[in-house]
């Protein structure tokens, strides 16, 4: 279950919050999830140490100087299970001292967490890092690593990893990619910002790598080698540990919600009813269909949508490549008609890969906003943003009038090529008809109204479209 470190029980939102949050959708993952942030106010920096008990100690000291408040507080554990400290002050180095009521037993596990206090900006989202060198992935070597075997088959040895007790879930990755990839980006690839997933490269450097949350904590990791003839089970506890790390456990309620998130949302959402409601999958950014003719059709219906009269979708026949305007006519964005009637059973294969948008400029290319209260120019991502895909399969869906489900902003002031935004990253008034140009807008910030007035008009679509 989720839990987010700025949502409590005396949320007004925190029912409609957390039900969203641990409801997966079809791919996969959670509704909503939190923002990866790394950046903490001065005196509330993220804490996570683990201290060995030595006989008659009461007081520890931390590495960093917290101030910890009644909305903010510091939790320490013995061996796991919590515990309060009679109090907390600053050193002569400057950092901070916690004594305990009881001291410990020798050789016991005492773990002190202060979650800190995010950095945002006035928008209240996270603020990026000014330095993004040194995050990684939590890592460890495998004390045996050079004769590690994994056989998920056998019975009598099986790896098994814990961290705070509890189990995690190994992801089993080719061999072969490991032997071509960089060994970070494949543990960013299948691990992402889950907290409950491992995974191990194979033999002979055999590492294992773990999730953001546990950088610096003490997890048991049980595994198998196979040295001198005969497997063996090999492990203990061990600490993985990575210079900087992404944390994903608040969800910011107070911060501003853009446009690039939500639309990224409801396409995510779109794909669950299209799957949960109709036997075909929902267009995406691209089109991969094969269709079987039926005796004398002629059109087809294609599940997605192209730029109709350029020529740039590629149509096959039985494996054999079909001429633009020789063979067939790009009768609409979602529709081809061949000239000639097609036999039963001829497989025809469809193809077209979307890379920049047909609706909007700044989707699949670069842009940049201008600010002129403040002489700002703000670049955005263009190819490959991680919400372009979102926007370039949602673009295409309409009402049975016509009429597109989501649409931009149509825009006529401009700065050296930027647009000019307000403070909300909104494109001000200004231009004529003639002179505007269609823009996403993906930075630009949602009001409550405007959430609202989106979240309405897709469930009419949904209505409309699955009735």
């Amino acid at each position: 279950m989720i839990r987010w470190a700025d949502v409590t029980e005396n949320d007004w939102f925190f029912s409609e919050v957390m039900e969203a949050a641990n409801y997966l959708l079809e791919d996969g993952e959670p509704m909503v999830t939190g923002i990866p942030y790394a950046v903490f106010e001065q005196d509330a920096p993220y804490l996570y140490e683990e201290k060995e008990g030595i006989e008659g100690q009461k007081i520890f000291t931390l590495s960093k100087k917290i101030a910890p408040t009644e909305g903010n507080p510091l939790f320490v554990y013995l061996d796991g299970a919590q515990t309060v400290h009679k109090s907390i002050s600053t050193n002569a180095a400057g950092t901070t001292d916690v004594e305990l009521y009881v001291a410990p037993r020798a050789g016991a596990t005492v773990s002190f967490i202060f979650q800190g206090k995010a950095k945002v900006d006035r928008f209240g989202r996270p603020e990026s890092p000014t330095d993004y060198s040194g995050f990684g992935y939590p890592a460890h070597p495998l004390d045996s690593g050079s004769s590690y075997v994994f056989d998920p088959f056998n019975r009598n040895y099986q790896e098994y990893c814990y961290a705070f007790g509890r189990p995690l879930q190994r992801i089993n990755v080719d061999e072969a990619e490991w032997n071509v990839s960089v060994h970070q980006a494949i543990a960013e690839k299948y691990i992402g910002y889950h907290t409950d997933v491992y995974v191990v490269s194979p033999a002979p450097n055999a590492t294992i790598y773990l999730p953001y949350n546990l950088s610096g904590v003490t997890c048991r990791f049980n595994y198998v080698v196979f040295q001198n003839g005969y497997y063996q089970l090999k492990g203990g506890n061990f600490k993985a540990t990575s210079q900087k790390v992404w944390r994903t456990d608040r969800f910011f309620p107070e911060g501003y919600i853009n446009r690039a998130e939500a639309f990224s949302l409801i396409d995510r959402m779109r794909k669950t009813i299209y799957g949960r409601f109709s036997d075909i999958d929902a267009p995406g950014a691209e089109i991969d269909q094969y269709i079987v003719a039926e005796e004398g059709q002629r059109r087809f219906r294609l599940n997605g949508t192209y730029p109709a009269g350029q020529g740039q979708l590629v149509v096959r026949r039985n494996g054999v490549f079909l001429q633009h305007n020789v063979d067939y006519k790009e009768t609409d964005n979602h529709t081809v008609t061949f000239y000639q009637p097609q036999e039963k059973g001829v497989s025809i294969h469809f193809g077209y890969e979307k890379k920049q948008s047909t609706r909007f400029v700044d989707v699949g290319a670069p842009s940049a906003m201008y600010i002129p209260t403040t002489d700002e120019t703000i670049q955005v991502e263009g190819e490959g943003a991680w919400w372009a895909d979102a926007v370039l399969a949602l673009e295409g869906e309409t009402f049975e009038n016509g009429e597109y489900l989501i649409n931009g902003y149509d825009i006529g002031r401009f700065k050296d090529g930027a647009v000019i935004v307000d403070s909300m990253y909104t494109p001000l008034d200004g231009g004529t008809n003639l002179d505007k140009i269609p823009h996403f807008m993906a930075k630009t910030l949602l009001t409550r109204a405007q959430a609202v007035a989106f979240l309405n008009r897709f469930r009419k679509w949904v209505i409309e479209r699955f009735k």
